[in-house]
């Protein structure tokens, strides 16, 4: 009779890891496609559908059947956060007056969670964090440049331009709100990544991202980069000088703009952008004023909702619907995260938002103290950059609906990547070799 050595199974072995190490590189290729996709929103599908939903969808199945045979242990972050912000949505849909609607922003809501899982756990390979913050930064350079060049050559189908929207440039975004934070966002994964790698081109893209909010024309866009560029001046003067260094320049900063809006009025400077024939002031500047009493309508009809449903709330992505449906004279969506978890999901929805920002925070502390030689800080030499962009979007939560917007939760996985240990047993143990190409 013939005897078995362990020998004889290193070929299969060796065949399973090769087959483990080709789904790996097509599912994570797959992923790539998704985030280079980011920005194409239009045309619109179904249920406000987009193409992006095609490749963040075939990423989502794909990384099921990856999980499903590659045998290593997954996580899954902001667990806790998404199951009581998914139950709320669920019980205020179910005993609200729009189940329909509200049970169809649930199921968005499912896929956003299973896309964050699905890019956490492919991160989490070796190299593969550096290949998806890599492509996004340089496919958003890329989209920049597309525009800027569609906008100096008044190429209405790049621009972007729509009935509703006035002279905005939207290239394929649809909303100013999501461009202009989609871009603000792009500029802090550049500054994260280093990408480019040669500094003259990734200043070259700073230039065209900016610009490419500019085009956006977002007062929103322009406070959530200020946001985040005064986070990452703390965080420098932080890791230079210690707390009272970062304490002294965010104080500073504060002192300067205080000064200035002091010297120049607000109020003064919305008059005259008003009076001045340059577009691009009436529609920043020029309207802020007008925009701020809008939001003050809004806030102030969404509370009156929200008390014929304060227990669960009227069902996540009705506002809009009951507020027409009841003749409120600004009837819009929330436009304020913080507002439609109360207004649409409940005390529940509100305890489970909070939970969500609060474990961001401390995912963000973490990756932020992580060691600059650990596996997964090499492939993000500036962490701070995701988590400017995090802490831009938390502000932009009070003046927009962030929730939905696709790369709030790649920022999320990626930084929940670097928060995280090397697996004990896994290819990204300290120590071991081998990465993606």
């Amino acid at each position: 009779m013939a005897t078995v050595t362990a020998a004889d199974f290193v070929p299969e072995r060796a065949k399973a890891t090769a087959r483990d190490e080709t789904l790996t590189r097509t599912t994570a290729l797959v992923a790539c496609v998704a985030l280079v996709f980011q920005p194409v929103l239009r045309p619109a599908g179904p249920g406000n559908s987009s193409p992006v939903d095609v490749f963040t969808l075939a990423t989502v199945l794909m990384s099921v059947l990856w999980a499903a045979t590659c045998g290593r242990r997954l996580g899954a972050p902001y667990t806790l956060a998404g199951a009581l912000m998914l139950l709320s949505g669920a019980l205020a849909g179910l005993a609200g007056p729009l189940p329909g609607t509200s049970l169809m922003n649930v199921s968005k809501e499912i896929l956003l969670l299973a896309w964050c899982v699905a890019l956490y756990n492919l991160a989490r390979r070796p190299g593969v964090l550096r290949l998806f913050t890599a492509t996004f930064a340089y496919s958003a350079v890329v989209w920049a440049s597309v525009l800027v060049v569609g906008s100096l050559a008044h190429i209405r189908a790049i621009e972007g331009i729509s009935a509703t929207e006035g002279d905005r440039k939207l290239f394929t975004l649809g909303d100013p709100n999501y461009a202009a934070t989609f871009w603000v966002v792009s500029l802090f994964m550049v500054y994260a990544t280093r990408c480019p790698r040669r500094r003259p081109l990734r200043w070259l893209g700073y230039v065209m991202l900016v610009w490419a909010l500019l085009l956006s024309q977002s007062n929103g866009g322009v406070v959530m980069l200020g946001v985040g560029l005064v986070f990452v001046a703390a965080h420098t003067a932080w890791r230079k000088g210690g707390v009272v260094a970062g304490v002294a320049v965010v104080l500073a900063i504060a002192l300067a703009v205080g000064g200035a809006l002091t010297a120049a009025p607000l109020a003064h400077l919305q008059n005259a952008a008003q009076l001045s024939n340059q577009t691009e002031l009436v529609n920043t500047v020029g309207r802020s004023g007008a925009s701020s009493e809008q939001r003050g309508t809004l806030v102030h009809e969404s509370l009156q909702l929200y008390q014929e449903h304060w227990l669960t709330g009227s069902g996540p992505g009705t506002t809009k619907q009951l507020l027409t449906d009841q003749n409120f004279a600004y009837a819009k969506e929330a436009h304020d995260d913080y507002l439609a978890a109360l207004v649409e999901r409940g005390p529940l929805g509100v305890i489970g938002l909070l939970t969500l920002v609060l474990s961001a925070a401390w995912r963000s502390a973490r990756a932020l103290r992580a060691p600059p030689g650990s596996r997964f800080a090499a492939q993000v030499p500036r962490p701070a950059g995701l988590v400017a962009g995090l802490a831009g979007l938390a502000v932009a939560g009070a003046y927009y609906e962030v929730l939905h917007f696709r790369f709030l939760w790649v920022l999320l996985a990626m930084v929940a990547v670097l928060a995280s240990a090397p697996e004990p047993d896994g290819p990204d143990r300290p120590g071991a070799h081998g990465e993606l190409p």
